[in-house]
């Protein structure tokens, strides 16, 4: 497709917040596994049910890996980002939450990943902490310090924010996170991580 040309100019595509383009590879993946595997995952219903299983799990496990997880069962699939930070909101959220926590969010996070906070805080009477931007569009951290405390839970913010276009310093948020206790969700727009303090 992005060899493709409009008007006579050749496709860009910026609209990847909403379906992004597969790569060849993604493509021949799935076509191979609907023409070859294609059944609910089972290790021991039938055949094709046994490979799918296979391949399932081995996915699990190459993400876990890539992601440094501790093991393939703390990889969860959802059919996309939104989807899974509304998971993590209501399940985390709901077990982890309480009176005067808070969640620390940014002024330039998309829908997706603010609405699921207002309202897993709102439902505890927790807080919903905002770190804003500056001028030029940019995260201000320099109050990063001073809004995260013992009560911070959560800190979430867009690796990319789709507001504004800018790339956040995600590595300094997360150490700092960290530092203060506080787990970390980053809204990667392909898979939301959940990072733990080490």
């Amino acid at each position: 497709m992005l060899k493709e040309s409009v008007n006579g100019q050749p496709l860009v595509y910026l609209d990847s917040a909403a379906p992004t383009q597969r790569p060849r590879e993604v493509v021949d993946a799935l076509s191979k596994f609907y023409l070859r595997d294609n059944a609910n995952p089972a290790k021991s219903l039938h055949t094709l049910a046994s490979r799918s299983a296979a391949a399932y799990d081995a996915a699990r496990a190459k993400v876990a890996r890539f992601l440094n997880a501790r093991g393939p069962e703390e990889i969860v699939w959802t059919r996309g980002t939104t989807e899974a930070i509304n998971l993590v909101a209501a399940s985390w959220g709901g077990t982890n939450l309480g009176p005067g926590d808070e969640v620390l969010v940014t002024v330039s996070d998309h829908y997706s990943n603010l609405v699921p906070w207002q309202l897993a805080t709102r439902r505890v009477n927790a807080t919903l902490r905002v770190l804003d931007v500056s001028d030029d569009g940019y995260l201000r951290l320099d109050p990063l310090d001073a809004l995260l405390s013992k009560r911070t839970k959560l800190v979430t913010f867009p690796h990319v924010s789709n507001v504004l276009g800018r790339i956040n310093p995600a590595r300094d948020i997360c150490e700092r996170a960290h530092r203060a206790g506080a787990l970390v969700l980053v809204d990667a727009h392909s898979p939301s991580l959940i990072s733990r303090s080490m």
